[in-house]
C-alpha cells in the first residue's frame, strides 16, 4: 500500500510536468516562467527551494549535537534574504535569465563562461544532497532499498525538470511548501508539550563558536544574498514589488521555523543515544519511533516535497548555467534543447555522487563554500558598479573558490581561518587589480 501511494505521488508530479511542457512556448517560459509570477508563486518557490531535505534534516541533526546552534542554518538563510532586499532595485531591470548573465554584463563574456562552468560543478553536491534525502525517505515510505530510492528519485527529478523547466517548478512549489510546513508544524505540535531538558547548549557553545558562525554567515548566508537559485526565483517575478514582498514573507517564515527545527533536534537528544543516530537522521527517527500514524505520514510527505522542490530548482540551475559554456546566452534557439540534454547529464552525475557520499549536511555546505568563496565578492562588486578587467576577476574567482574548498577540507579552526581568508583573497585581488588598471 505504501509503495502504491509513493508511486502515485511521483506520477502526479510527472503529470504536472507534462502539462507544463505543453505550455512552454519560448525560452522565457522555460527559464524564467515568462517573468509573470506573483507574490505567492515567488515566495512559495523561494521557501520551497530553501527548505530542501538537506536543510531541514541537517538543521535537526545539527541541533541534536549542538543545541540551539541548530537554528543557525535557517537564521543565516533569513539573514541572507534580508541583505538581498535592498538589492532588488539593482536587479529589477535585468533582462537576462541567471547570475552568470549578470557577471557577463559586468565583466565580459569570458567571466560569464567560467562562472557557467564552476557554479554547476559546485551545485552537483547540492543536487546530490537532495537525492540522498529523497532516498532515505523513500526507504521509509516503501519497501525499496536506499540504492533503488536514489535511482527512482533521481530519474523523477530529471524527467520532471526536462519537461516544464521553470513553469513546472513555479507551478508546484507553493503546493509543495504547504506539504512541507504542515508536516513540520504537526510534528512540532505533537512534541512541544514535552518538557525541555534542564541543560541545553546555547546558540554559541563549545561545539559551535563565533568563528563557526562567521564561516556559516560567509559560506551560507551569502548564497541567499547573492545566489544563483535565489536569483533564478526573483527573475521569474513580474515586478520589483513582487520581489520585495516575497522576500519579506520568506524571512517571516524562516525565523520561527529555525527555532522549531532546533527544538525538534533538542527533543531528539532527550530520547535517543548518539549510537542510535549514527546511521539515520534524528528527524526520521523521531517520526518512526514517536509520532502517531497521521503525523508521521504528513512529515514524510512534507520531507519528500521538500526534496522535490529543491532538487528540481538546483538541477535546472546547474544545467541551464552550464549550457552557457557552449552558448553566448540562453536566448539562443538551441538553449532549451541543450539545457534538457545537460539536465540528464547533471542528474545522472548527482545520482552517482549520492551513492558515494554519506553525510547530507557536509555535502551541502562543501558545495556552498566553493561557490561563496568564488563568486560573492565579484557579484556584489558588479551590482554596485565596480569595474575590473576580466583577467583579474577570473583570477579572483579561481583563487577564492580553491581557498574556500581547502578550508572546508581542513575543517576545524584552521579550516575556518582558511575559509574566511578566501573572501579576503578574492576581494584583495579585485582591489589590487583595479588599482593596477588605473
Amino acid at each position: 500500500m505504501k509503495d502504491l501511494i509513493l508511486f502515485l505521488y511521483f506520477f502526479i508530479v510527472i503529470i504536472i510536468g507534462i502539462f507544463s511542457f505543453k505550455k512552454v512556448k519560448n525560452n522565457s517560459d522555460f527559464f524564467v516562467a515568462g517573468k509573470k509570477a506573483g507574490v505567492f508563486q515567488i515566495s512559495g518557490s523561494l521557501l520551497a527551494s530553501i527548505l530542501g531535505s538537506s536543510a531541514i534534516i541537517g538543521s535537526v541533526d545539527f541541533a541534536y549535537a549542538s543545541g540551539w546552534a541548530g537554528s543557525s542554518l535557517m537564521l543565516c538563510a533569513a539573514l541572507g534574504l534580508t541583505g538581498l532586499y535592498p538589492l532588488t532595485k539593482y536587479i529589477k531591470n535585468f533582462k537576462g535569465y541567471n547570475l552568470p548573465n549578470m557577471l557577463g554584463t559586468f565583466y565580459g563574456e569570458e567571466v560569464q563562461k567560467i562562472s557557467s562552468f564552476i557554479i554547476p560543478a559546485a551545485w552537483l553536491g547540492i543536487i546530490a544532497s537532495q537525492i540522498m534525502g529523497a532516498a532515505k525517505i523513500i526507504t521509509i515510505l516503501s519497501s525499496l532499498t536506499y540504492i533503488q530510492g536514489v535511482w527512482i528519485s533521481g530519474i523523477v527529478f530529471i524527467f520532471y525538470t526536462i519537461l516544464g523547466g521553470q513553469l513546472s517548478i513555479i507551478k508546484t512549489d507553493f503546493i509543495q511548501l504547504l506539504f512541507i510546513l504542515f508536516g513540520i508544524f504537526l510534528t512540532f505540535i505533537y512534541i512541544v508539550p514535552e518538557p525541555m531538558p534542564e541543560k541545553v547548549l546555547p546558540f554559541i557553545n563549545n561545539k559551535f563558536n563565533f568563528s563557526d558562525l562567521l564561516v556559516m554567515i560567509l559560506a551560507y548566508s551569502t548564497t541567499y544574498f547573492v545566489g544563483p537559485d535565489i536569483y533564478s526565483r526573483l527573475f521569474c517575478a513580474k515586478d520589483e514589488k513582487t520581489m520585495k514582498h516575497s522576500i519579506i514573507i520568506s524571512v517571516c517564515v524562516l525565523i520561527p521555523l529555525a527555532f522549531i527545527l532546533a527544538r525538534l533536534g533538542i527533543y531528539g537528544s532527550q530520547i535517543f543515544e548518539s549510537s542510535e543516530v549514527r546511521k539515520e537522521s534524528v528527524l526520521l527517527m523521531i517520526a518512526r519511533e514517536k509520532l502517531p500514524a497521521f503525523t508521521k505520514f504528513s512529515l514524510y510527505f512534507g520531507l519528500l516535497s521538500a526534496v522535490i522542490s529543491s532538487a528540481d530548482t538546483t538541477l535546472l540551475t546547474a544545467s541551464s548555467l552550464f549550457a552557457q559554456v557552449f552558448l553566448k546566452d540562453l536566448k539562443n534557439k538551441k538553449a532549451v534543447f541543450i539545457t534538457r540534454i545537460l539536465t540528464v547529464v547533471f542528474g545522472l552525475s548527482a545520482i552517482l555522487i549520492s551513492l558515494k557520499m554519506k553525510y547530507i549536511l557536509s555535502t551541502l555546505l562543501l558545495a556552498l563554500a566553493v561557490y561563496s568563496g568564488a563568486f560573492i565578492i565579484p557579484t556584489l562588486a558588479g551590482i554596485f558598479g565596480f569595474k575590473c578587467r576580466k583577467e583579474v576577476v577570473i583570477t579572483a574567482v579561481i583563487l577564492g573558490g580553491v581557498t574556500a574548498l581547502i578550508g572546508k577540507i581542513l575543517g576545524g579552526d584552521t579550516g575556518n581561518v582558511v575559509s574566511i581568508s578566501a573572501f579576503l583573497i578574492n576581494g584583495g585581488i579585485l582591489y589590487i587589480g583595479n588599482k593596477i588598471k588605473k
